[in-house]
């Protein structure tokens, strides 16, 4: 079809010519120029052992100056706690970034239009407003290619790696991983423009397992008592009743489930008192409404004759 008649079957409508997809571009970033300075962090649920395991979420902390792999850790899953126990691992050993460059997954940030003040922030993201650190959210993958290209590379090498070593359990793939990281760095890694090093020391007051707790607000009773997870907490302490009554107390809970409460930035003593689960009502025979099928043996039990059973009206 020649490009007049297509124009004359698109004038008379008997054509519907094709909608050009716009082509996004994206153009290239320039890299930060110090270590330290911007970290991009991921998170890739892939086949990491064939089907010798199950899959799993490799999460990955790749420095934007130098592509150099400063983290990374097979989880079961990407969650608040999976990327905890990685931060505090990687500030324990290199210090604190200025920057995290993540996506919009919903540990980094609040997906939801409407929320209201206090739900417009994840736990992530108040763990990294305590440390001083900017949580930058990318819109696409492609923004942040550094991390995405390592995943890449690692799908290819790191399983085949794993296989030659027979690997089979990620208890040992993340013992492996640790070393693998250092000759990964060593072939793919690159200078920085400055040799300087952003990241800044933990300082004494950064409590990093009070940090990185699930935190929620309660609101103590006249006995100075609040419920959290099925659970009383009674408050002890020394302060007269009508000082503690009705204020806000922050319930912060660690990985490993230990509890502090915290008022304002001072932690308070309590005892917890566990709810006994009520037992089940009993129900009287009469009160249960059943009848048995047409065909149910309960129908022709006992009534028979010459030998053969009969049926029982309803």
């Amino acid at each position: 079809m020649s490009q007049l008649q297509r124009q004359i079957m698109v004038d008379a409508g008997l054509h519907q010519p094709k909608v050009r997809r716009k082509v996004h571009i994206h153009p290239l970033r320039e890299r930060r120029k110090q270590r330290g300075e911007l970290v991009q962090i991921d998170g890739s649920y892939h086949a990491w052992l064939e089907d010798r395991a199950e899959k799993a979420c490799l999460l990955l902390f790749v420095d934007d100056a130098a592509s150099e792999i400063l983290a990374g850790e097979f989880m079961g899953h990407e969650s608040f706690w999976a990327y905890s126990a990685l931060c505090m691992r990687y500030f324990r050993q290199y210090g604190l970034p200025e920057d995290f460059f993540t996506d919009r997954f919903s540990v980094f940030r609040v997906n939801h239009t409407n929320v209201t003040t206090t739900d417009a922030q994840t736990q992530f993201e108040r763990a990294m407003a305590e440390l001083g650190i900017e949580l930058l959210c990318a819109t696409s993958p492609q923004a942040k290619g550094r991390v995405e290209r390592a995943y890449q590379t690692l799908q290819d090498r790191l399983v085949k790696e794993l296989r030659l070593a027979g690997i089979d359990h990620y208890q040992a793939a993340n013992a492996f991983l640790a070393d693998y990281i250092s000759v990964y760095n060593q072939n793919f890694g690159v200078e920085p423009i400055l040799p300087s090093d952003c990241h800044e020391p933990l300082l004494p007051d950064n409590d990093l397992d009070l940090i990185f707790s699930k935190r929620e607000t309660r609101t103590l009773t006249k006995d100075l008592q609040f419920q959290f997870e099925r659970a009383v907490y009674q408050i002890v302490s020394d302060r007269p009743a009508y000082a503690l009554q009705g204020r806000k107390v922050m319930v912060c809970q660690s990985t490993d489930g230990k509890i502090t409460v915290l008022l304002n930035k001072d932690r308070l003593n309590y005892k917890r008192f566990v709810r006994q689960p009520k037992r089940a009502p009993l129900t009287p025979a009469k009160a249960i409404d059943w009848k048995p099928a047409a065909d149910h043996p309960r129908r022709t039990y006992g009534k028979k004759i010459n030998g053969e059973p009969i049926s029982v009206p309803n």
